[in-house]
């Protein structure tokens, strides 16, 4: 079957440890997505992690807005968080400004940037991204960890949350509970492709509408996940929702 595919976990630039072939700029994350018949992506740079938060901001900024009209319907953007109590992103005009640049979601890195995830940090400046709907993305691999998820979500129970780069062995073990008691947390499929039978029984658990594409580009090949996807032991229906349907939901109830 052809699926369109609406990719939830992939970064532009270059990072400062060698993965496949990142894309430096938007013609050549484009090419790629050609490459891998992927129509739309929400997209963070790297710069984000590996740099300064607000810079990297910046960058994604500056490399989507080089877009052409045509390409930036494909095209949209995820700002990196840092506490409030800074004033380094986290300033007045927030929400309008995300709108202006086209950006529809939030990633958060706490390990890395020094700071804790919780309700004593960010208060009730999450309790707006919750009712305004704002995905915010945590990866297990780059820069949170289990625990950390646990509490936030225990603090925060109607946050829509997608947990990204989830591992592989047992996996189930940490994410069911979450999906079991938090009707807005969702779980990006990148890492599924590599255990045997993941996704089917998630879904036959929870459905369908409860997971979401992603690639992790440049940092793994996407086809692997196309592959498992194409080839999950699904209802057709549960793929289409799985490769952007869901995505796409998630994008029309988000109010910036």
């Amino acid at each position: 079957m052809n699926l369109e595919l609406f990719d939830t976990n992939l970064y532009l630039g270059r990072p400062t440890r060698s993965v496949f072939q990142p894309a430096a700029n938007v013609a050549e994350l484009l090419a790629a997505l050609d490459h891998s018949d992927i129509k739309q992506a929400l997209v963070w740079h790297v710069a984000q992690r590996d740099g300064a938060p607000v810079s990297g901001n910046e960058m994604l900024d500056a490399a989507l807005s080089s877009a052409t009209p045509m390409e930036a319907q494909r095209l949209w953007g995820c700002w990196t968080i840092l506490p409030p109590q800074t004033d380094e992103i986290l300033c007045d005009g927030f929400f309008e400004r995300m709108k202006r640049h086209r950006v529809v979601a939030l990633r958060a890195f706490p390990d890395l940037h020094r700071y804790i995830l919780t309700r004593l940090v960010f208060g009730r400046w999450l309790d707006e991204v919750t009712e305004r709907r704002i995905p915010l993305l945590l990866s297990l691999e780059k820069g949170t960890s289990w625990p950390a998820v646990y509490q936030l979500l225990e603090q925060y129970p109607r946050l829509t949350c997608v947990l990204c780069d989830i591992g592989i062995w047992g996996v189930d073990r940490y994410t069911w509970p979450l999906l079991e008691n938090y009707p807005n947390l969702y779980v990006e499929t990148s890492l599924l492709a590599l255990e045997d039978g993941g996704l089917e029984a998630t879904v036959a658990r929870f459905g369908a509408d409860r997971l979401l594409f992603g690639s992790d580009f440049p940092e793994r090949y996407p086809e692997s996940a196309i592959l498992q996807l194409l080839h999950a032991d699904i209802a057709d229906g549960d793929k289409q929702k799985i490769a952007a349907g869901n995505f796409k939901r998630l994008l029309s109830e988000v109010v910036n």
